[in-house]
């Protein structure tokens, strides 16, 4: 969603006088795209399948009966990330349009701002404290992607003796793990988290929905990208760091120190 959103801008500002359906799946897709002031109409759900060419052009098909233009912005297969071309300029492509600044989109509303203010007063962080976020959970993929538990809790440790941040830990519900040193504040809605992140002074994540946000914003970053080419995914930020080593290696294989010493440079 948040590499699509500079192309929804693009084909807004290349055809002025169109009214502009989007398509996306429920709950966390939706909250993702729900404030872009580009999008005349949402349909939500939306869903096909994405692997069956016989799908693809079935929808295709029935949207254009009812659409002037269709772009339907799926990988079309599972070795997408060959091509070596980050999603961002995949979809830019697919649209027929030129971005005016490479970078990811997001759009938050007052009820957003407002809530993470809340959250923080509650949490007892003022706007002297120094702020970082760390996002340890990927949505999918997870045996490729995550780093060890074990090497987050030693950079907590390492963090917490050298620097005074106060640190909150973004998590979903179901995750099993303790982050002892941190705040850590499970199944935080999407909004919230995303006005959070833009309040921060550090973030640190994997590749995920909130390291991507991050990159939305003019925040110093690191990105422990493990999995898919840092080229295909990997986030676009002037402020970000990106640690990686060869595409799907082994997770453990990026250490502790490695990470650190990138952080000591960011700072």
């Amino acid at each position: 969603m948040l590499a699509a959103a500079p192309s929804v801008a693009a084909l807004k500002r290349k055809y002025p006088e169109a009214k502009l359906t989007f398509g996306v799946g429920d709950g966390i897709f939706f909250s993702t795209i729900k404030n872009d002031p580009n999008i005349d109409h949402f349909e939500t759900p939306f869903f096909y399948n994405v692997w069956k060419k016989r799908g693809h052009r079935k929808t295709y098909r029935e949207k254009y009966k009812e659409h002037d233009l269709v772009f339907l912005l799926d990988n079309g297969n599972r070795d997408w990330w060959k091509t070596q071309k980050h999603l961002l300029d995949i979809y830019a492509e697919k649209c027929g349009v030129t971005l005016e600044q490479r970078r990811p989109l997001i759009y938050l509303d007052d009820k957003d701002i407002q809530e993470a203010h809340s959250k923080l007063n509650e949490l007892g962080i003022s706007k002297k404290d120094k702020l970082m976020i760390l996002s340890p959970e990927t949505r999918s993929k997870k045996n490729m992607k995550e780093w060890p538990h074990d090497r987050f809790i030693s950079l907590i440790e390492k963090i917490n003796k050298n620097y005074d941040f106060k640190i909150i830990t973004f998590v979903s519900k179901e995750n099993p793990y303790d982050y002892n040193g941190t705040i850590s504040l499970k199944g935080y809605p999407l909004g919230p988290s995303s006005a959070i992140i833009q309040k921060t002074n550090f973030y640190i994540g994997l590749d995920n929905g909130l390291t991507h946000m991050a990159s939305c914003f003019d925040v110093k970053m690191i990105s422990i990208h493990i999995g898919f080419p840092v080229e295909c995914c990997g986030p676009i930020s002037p402020f970000a760091t990106t640690i990686a080593h060869k595409p799907f290696a082994p997770p453990d294989s990026i250490s502790v120190d490695e990470v650190y010493e990138a952080l000591k440079k960011s700072i």
